[in-house]
């Protein structure tokens, strides 16, 4: 068993020991230069000394937490033991890994240190803090190969390129997208938020100027100034350098200012994507690209450490493609059919009506709509958890009707909107059997995939290590962290009509 890095109370404990000297201290030092200050406040000594026993309580706490704290990696599971003032142990078995991220706060990343944070399909997951960077990129590379089912040791892990220190990419990981820092300011200023925010400070700050109450004027600016500010600083910090890579097992997020993300993304678990465009990104054509995953939920802003559903936060068309399909290999969204609304919806959505579409392949379902924020959500059907039609009293004078495919909480939400009510009644009862059938291929294709080539398991039998190869087929290795998934990622749901 080892501890994590001796500087983890420092790094842990830092903002605690800046706000206990900000709040306590304030007096203190206002009254070494105002005598009434100082007199209003008591003696000087009092406050100082109470700050530094605060200061001091914090640092003991913090040294016993890490005392008592250790990890171990074995043959078979990850194992955390906290035994200050009360004892957890947390242990996680490799094959209920479902990614491995490293998170490097901006003091940790001062230090060279980085958390190690485990994802088992709960939200926050399971967090090592903190390690020395190259070691905790060591361990990481050794839990997702072994989630993976395959045999390896930490020394190997060791012996594989290694990341780079800004980026968090070796020579073996291959970019696919990178968002430029001039389109995350671009992409802030023209977003729908800040617009939002804009006009209505521009509203105020004419409604200042026709009228003689500066007074409460100004207490109305400054929450929409921030606003502003924080729309655009909140993007280009927390998607910095952003990367998407193609690594040995899987794929990789890395993003961060101050601190930098490294997130590995678990594509089996990937449920669907919705691919967004508001209006003032249209003159520049640039989008952005959410994902559904199982155990994320909703999804976080840009600026969050935590694992984020964002596939990509800015980019072209060409780079909204290129990460589609290294989400999905050999789907492109450009062959999907485009099947029109009705004319007689242009009754209800006159301005709009022109951008609905909807489409299916044999693999996705995708539909399209949206004017002030154009949207395309994309969802495998073997994905999909039940179908339902919808129609409101509008629609229904118009036999017109939505056909809604359910997946799991998160950013994407399929409707295809506003169709012919018998065509949406027809497709959903053929999703229906989309769902079914894509499926039983997965699991067919799953098992198959399992097995190791005839050569290797010639190999393997005649060297007696059969039942040790990197590829056997064991089901008990398939994520299943909580009871209403199955072992290919998929949530339960029902299929209703």
């Amino acid at each position: 068993m080892e501890r994590p890095h001796p500087m983890t109370p420092f790094v842990q404990g830092w903002i605690a020991v800046v706000g206990f000297t900000i709040f306590f201290g304030r007096d203190a030092f206002e009254g070494l230069f105002n005598p009434s200050a100082r007199q209003d406040a008591g003696p000087w000594w009092i406050t100082l000394s109470f700050l530094g026993l605060m200061v001091a309580g914090t640092a003991v706490m913090g040294y016993f937490s890490w005392r008592f704290t250790r990890f171990v990696i074995d043959d078979d599971e990850v194992r955390i033991e906290r035994r200050f003032i009360s004892h957890t142990s947390d242990k996680i078995a490799f094959s209920r890994i479902q990614s491995v991220d490293v998170v490097q706060p901006l003091v940790a990343r001062l230090f060279g240190l980085a958390a190690l944070r485990i994802d088992v399909g709960t939200r926050g997951g399971k967090k090592i803090e903190y390690l020395t960077r190259s070691r905790a990129y060591h361990l990481r590379d050794y839990l997702v190969t072994r989630a993976h089912g395959e045999r390896t040791s930490v020394d190997d892990s060791m012996n594989r390129a290694q990341a780079d220190v800004l980026h968090d990419l070796s020579s073996e990981d291959e970019v696919i997208v990178r968002a430029t820092p001039l389109n995350l300011v671009l992409g802030g200023l023209l977003s729908f938020e800040f617009l939002i925010n804009a006009g209505a400070l521009l509203a105020i700050l004419v409604a200042i100027a026709l009228t003689d109450v500066p007074s409460w004027g100004l207490a109305a600016v400054l929450p929409f100034a921030f606003g502003l500010f924080s729309v655009v600083s909140g993007r280009v910090i927390g998607q910095w350098n952003y990367t998407l890579a193609r690594t040995r097992k899987g794929m990789r997020v890395t993003r961060g200012m101050t601190s930098l993300v490294s997130q590995s993304l678990p594509v089996d678990r990937v449920q669907g994507a919705v691919i967004s465009q508001s209006i003032g990104w249209k003159l520049l054509g640039l989008h952005r690209v959410e994902i559904d995953v199982l155990g994320y939920g909703v999804t976080v802003g840009d600026n969050d450490e935590a694992a984020s559903n964002i596939l990509l936060p800015i980019g072209s068309w060409d780079d909204v493609l290129a990460a589609i399909s290294a989400l999905w290999p050999g789907f492109d969204l450009t062959t999907v059919p485009r099947h029109p609304i009705p004319k007689r919806a242009r009754r209800i959505r006159w301005f709009d009506a022109h951008t609905y579409f909807w489409g299916t392949t044999d693999e996705m379902i995708v539909s399209f709509g949206g004017l002030l924020i154009h949207r395309i959500a994309i969802v495998p059907h073997a994905r999909v958890q039940s179908v339902q039609l919808d129609q409101g009293p509008l629609q229904r004078r118009l036999r017109l009707a939505n056909m809604i495919a359910d997946t799991t909480p998160g950013p994407v939400t399929l409707a295809c909107a506003h169709l012919d009510e018998t065509v949406a009644r027809e497709l959903a009862f053929s999703e229906l059997d989309r769902m079914r059938r894509a499926r039983e291929l997965h699991r067919q294709q799953k098992i198959l995939d399992s097995f190791p080539p005839p050569s290797e398991l010639e190999a393997n039998a005649s060297n007696g290590a059969m039942s040790d190869s990197k590829n056997d087929y064991r089901p008990d290795d398939s994520p299943n962290d909580t009871s209403d998934w199955d072992d290919d990622g998929f949530a339960g749901g029902s299929f209703s009509r």
